[in-house]
């Protein structure tokens, strides 16, 4: 059987995926649509889309690693809506859908949505979410070296490269500091004055304890899919903070005699 040509455009339009066959986005419809919204911390990041649309089907790649990288999270998540659908252009009219895709921002308990209006790049994406999120995400899902960094209390760790009598100092400093940050931030806050505590207590014994706690974050940060998303951001973080500065602190140990400028520049050479 030979068709027109002019009907191959629409042949391959119904059959490239769209941004139905999204993964790990969750489906919207009217039914749905509150409970998901308000079911986030933070915000759900939403795209409208018809299935017909050209755009939202180039879309789908980039999205479907987007919603992988936010899966599970109970701050953000990423969802799609077929606007077309008769049942949910109430929706789509209530938000002032009038193409597709249009991609909005929606925060819970009826805060005004942001619409989204950059390029449709996962590096893009995930940036604008880590700006409404509060989240430190790379492409792909993992988070970046400075997630779970505190630059106050870095301060007073790095501050951990001078003379030893003044570490309980310190701590004291952290401590107070610790419990007057935001909640979001208590229990990294509590884990920086968690190894300073062990460093003070016991030096030797606070090598070896980084050592093993540095194992041990990798190998559950290891497991996703087993750790729910925001526990497993939460254990990365950790892990960060056993690297630098906590890990320059490990190395400046044996040389706690010399001066705080002197450490530091044999730091560097064995880094």
């Amino acid at each position: 059987m030979k068709y027109s040509l002019a009907l191959v455009p629409l042949f391959l339009t119904s059959v490239i995926a769209g941004l139905e066959d999204a993964k790990h986005s969750t489906v919207l419809n009217n039914q749905n649509f509150e409970q998901v919204i308000n079911g986030q911390s933070k915000g759900t990041l939403v795209a409208f889309f018809a299935p017909w649309c050209g755009h939202c089907k180039s879309l789908e790649p980039t999205w479907t690693k987007v919603a992988g990288a936010f899966e599970g999270d109970d701050r953000c998540r990423v969802a799609h809506l077929d606007a077309d659908k008769a049942e949910n252009k109430a929706l789509a009219s209530k938000y002032g859908v009038s193409g597709f895709p249009t991609l909005k921002f929606i925060p819970p308990g009826g805060k005004a949505p942001i619409d989204y209006q950059s390029a449709r790049t996962e590096e893009a994406l995930i940036e604008f979410l880590n700006k409404h999120c509060g989240t430190s995400k790379l492409p792909g899902g993992r988070l970046s070296a400075m997630a779970g960094r505190i630059p106050s209390l870095d301060s007073l760790a790095s501050q951990f490269l001078g003379p030893a009598a003044e570490r309980s100092t310190i701590l004291a400093s952290a401590s107070e500091l610790a419990s007057t940050l935001k909640e979001d931030t208590t229990a990294l806050a509590e884990y920086y004055v968690k190894v300073m505590t062990k460093w003070v207590e016991n030096a030797e014994g606070a090598k070896e304890w980084i050592a093993k706690e540095t194992e041990r974050l990798g190998k559950l940060a290891s497991k996703k899919g087993a750790v729910a998303g925001k526990k497993l951001d939460e254990l990365e973080m950790k892990r960060n903070l056993t690297r630098l500065p906590l890990t320059q602190i490990l190395a400046a140990f044996k040389y706690v005699e010399a001066s705080a400028e002197s450490v530091v520049d044999r730091i560097k050479e064995e880094l």
